[in-house]
Order: C-alpha cells, then sequence, then structure tokens
C-alpha cells in the first residue's frame, strides 16, 4: 500500500510538462501562438457546451 503507480504516473507527466514548457520558454514567439490556440480552443469548447446542454433542455 505504500507504492502508488498512478501517483508516480502523475508526477513523471508533470516533470515532462515542466521540461516542454522549460524549453518553449526560449522562444516568447511560439507562447503567444500557443496561448492564442488554446484560447480558441476553450472558447469553442465552452461555445459546444452550451449547445449541448440546451439541445437538452426542454422545448417551451
Amino acid at each position: 500500500m505504500h507504492e502508488h503507480p498512478f501517483l508516480k504516473g502523475m508526477g513523471l507527466g508533470a516533470l515532462a510538462g515542466a521540461a516542454v514548457g522549460a524549453t518553449m520558454m526560449k522562444n516568447e514567439k511560439n507562447i503567444k501562438k500557443a496561448a492564442k490556440k488554446t484560447v480558441k480552443n476553450v472558447g469553442r469548447l465552452a461555445e459546444d457546451a452550451a449547445d449541448t446542454l440546451a439541445d437538452k433542455l426542454p422545448k417551451m
């Protein structure tokens, strides 16, 4: 019960993400491009979620 493979995997994933993030920090243009892409995707996700929720509401 002392070893938790899930937590080890999460830790390794966090370290890998930090390493990738550190390498991307070298070029600010890449960061801005990735941020714009992320904001656009989050906006689309929110719109899709709202549409799905609206479809499940009873029609009046």
